[in-house]
């Protein structure tokens, strides 16, 4: 057994695939997933401009909130994305939430990648 990684504490599990994001084929999406109610410290942008992730993780963490998952896309980020980028943002969050039994305000959203798109 590994003494490191994202899974080396216990309670926690992780899984990453090839969703489609990158056009190259290579892995994309992960999820991070903690047994138990997780507490949580995030360091966030000073920039005006915020992704919509971003700006939901932060009301979460701001709040004091308990995370079980952090979902994490890359290949395009949702950033300069609009109200369909909050909207996305959320419904990431619903739908882990809803395959993890847990609340989608346990559930971080990080993107990353081209922007705009």
């Amino acid at each position: 057994m590994e003494n490191s990684g994202v899974t080396f504490p216990q309670g926690f599990l992780a899984a990453g695939i090839s969703a489609g994001i990158k056009k190259s084929g290579k892995p994309d999406f992960a999820i991070v997933f903690s047994e138990f109610p997780a507490t949580v410290a995030a360091v966030y942008t000073t920039n005006k401009v915020k992704a919509a992730p971003v700006v939901r993780d932060k009301q979460i963490t701001d709040n004091g909130g308990k995370i079980k998952a952090i979902v994490i896309n890359s290949g395009n980020a949702n950033a300069c994305t609009g109200e369909q980028g909050t909207i996305d943002a959320q419904k990431t969050a619903v739908l882990v939430a809803k395959e993890l039994s847990c609340l989608p305000e346990e559930v971080l959203t990080c993107s990353t990648g081209v922007i705009g798109v």
